[in-house]
């Protein structure tokens, strides 16, 4: 039987802690659940809900619907003696999942470890860190159509992922697609891990690990974000609010030639990503406050709400940031995290 709830509080279900309400809510355990929710409100603006960890509620009221994607499971679809197909329900959690697949002995998501969020959002944003993304093991991903009622399945190519985007984060697709399910392609042997990230090296090389397995890759991520990244459980964040812009690697020579602070990744042959940590330390924003809202001081990139901090407090501090680096700096930066009216 659905429980749907009038007037419901979000604070404990978006990391940035912020207490705003919900006309309706509902968690759905089943497509069952969410067949009978849309039957019941067809017409309702409608929200999909997962960990709260990547969005920004604008206003202390949502006028409609808020679904809560709770359906989970996680199973072994096939396999042969090197590679093995696993699929992922949309309510899992992304961590527990990426263990779940380690311990089986499956690699190939090891580098996206401890990202918060569930599989439900993996493919949307296409998560990525430390030199790996979704797309790099994505196969298939299981969708509802909330028009007609009807499950489609999309292939990897067919997702269009890129840095941080898909097809599904298009105005065509946003508000027409959940996602049910995510299958994955990972190896069953692993020969070479990803560890090309610099973090990484001095990380494994401080645990006195010369041929390190998935699971001290593993460690070594956990190491590294415990000591930079804040727990929303204390101090209210979503994680890096900002994308790290991507600009030709004459762009790149031309701003540290000036501010030799400015750190730049590879991407092609002549396209580079600056480091957006990197960008608003330049501009002098590193820690700084105003009000309840801040700049984390040990990873610039990410946002955080002290205490009473709205959705608006946050994002209009955020726009500064982007202002200033525009005048400074010339470079656009863009917001990573999901801004819901």
């Amino acid at each position: 039987m659905l429980d749907i709830k009038k007037n419901f509080s979000l604070k404990n279900f978006n990391t940035f802690g912020i207490n705003v309400y919900a006309r309706y809510f509902v968690n759905v355990t089943s497509i069952e659940d969410l067949q009978k929710t849309f039957n019941r409100y067809p017409y309702i603006p409608n929200f999909f809900l997962g960990n709260g960890s990547n969005i920004l509620f604008l206003k202390n009221y949502y006028q409609g619907l808020v679904i809560k994607m709770g359906i989970k499971g996680r199973k072994i679809m096939k396999e042969n003696n090197d590679q093995v197909i696993v699929k992922a329900f949309a309510g899992e959690n992304w961590n527990e999942f990426v263990d779940w697949t380690l311990k089986k002995g499956f690699n190939g998501l090891e580098n996206l470890s401890f990202i918060p969020g569930t599989v439900g959002a993996a493919p949307i944003q296409n998560i990525g860190a430390y030199g790996s993304e979704v797309k790099d093991t994505l196969l298939e991903v299981q969708v509802y159509d909330i028009y007609s009622g009807i499950i489609q399945r999309f292939t990897r190519e067919e997702c269009k992922l890129e840095y941080r985007n898909s097809f599904f984060k298009n105005q065509h697709a946003r508000n027409k697609f959940l996602v049910l399910s995510v299958s994955f392609l990972l190896r069953k042997k692993y020969k070479k891990l990803n560890i090309y990230s610099i973090e990484i090296q001095k990380e494994l090389k401080y645990m006195n690990v010369k041929t390190p397995n998935p699971y001290d890759l593993r460690k070594a991520i956990f190491n590294i974000r415990n000591r930079k990244l804040p727990n929303p459980t204390k101090i209210g964040n979503a994680g890096s609010f900002f994308m790290n812009p991507i600009v030709g690697i004459f762009d790149l020579k031309k701003l540290q030639y000036q501010y030799p602070t400015i750190i730049g990744y590879s991407v092609s042959k002549d396209k580079v990503k600056i480091s957006a940590s990197s960008l608003i330390e330049t501009i002098g924003w590193k820690g700084k406050k105003i009000g309840d809202v801040g700049v984390y001081e040990k990873k610039p990139i990410v946002l955080v709400n002290y205490g009473k901090a709205s959705g608006m407090d946050i994002y209009s501090f955020s726009e500064k940031i982007t202002k200033k680096i525009k005048e400074k700096l010339g470079v656009v930066l863009s917001k990573e995290v999901n801004m819901i009216q």
